[in-house]
């Protein structure tokens, strides 16, 4: 398992891709309706509309495998929300940490971008 990405969820997606891209200088590497992507090294740094997200913030890992994972942790009886097909082609399982901050396992599908899939490999 490795770090993938730290999302913000901004009130105006907009005003925050302008605070990262024309202040701070991150490249957009991957941009779509209420996302943008920052390469900003890995972990990468993603902005998208918080509706839904209340925190705020989420950690996510990228695995081979999130419906293997899935299944690991509905073994343990871990609680979460998914697998469900998700942003930039991924299949995703959302749960949360002992203090409640908003944790995401994905895994690229063959409808990822080439520079995610490559990430797991």
């Amino acid at each position: 398992m490795k770090l993938h990405e730290i999302g913000l969820f901004a009130a105006d997606p907009k005003t925050s891709r302008e605070f990262y891209h024309d202040i701070l200088g991150l490249q957009v590497h991957h941009e779509e309706p209420g996302l943008a992507v920052f390469d900003g090294g890995w972990p990468g740094v993603e902005i998208g509309a918080c509706s839904g997200y209340p925190d705020r913030v989420h950690i996510a890992f990228i695995v081979d495998d999130v419906d293997a994972m899935a299944r690991d942790l509905r073994a343990k009886g871990v609680r979460f929300a998914g697998p469900r097909d998700i942003h930039l082609g991924k299949r995703g399982i959302t749960l949360e940490d002992p203090d409640g901050l908003r944790v995401s396992i994905q895994s690229p599908t063959e409808a990822s971008p080439d520079w995610l899939k490559k990430m797991v490999t």
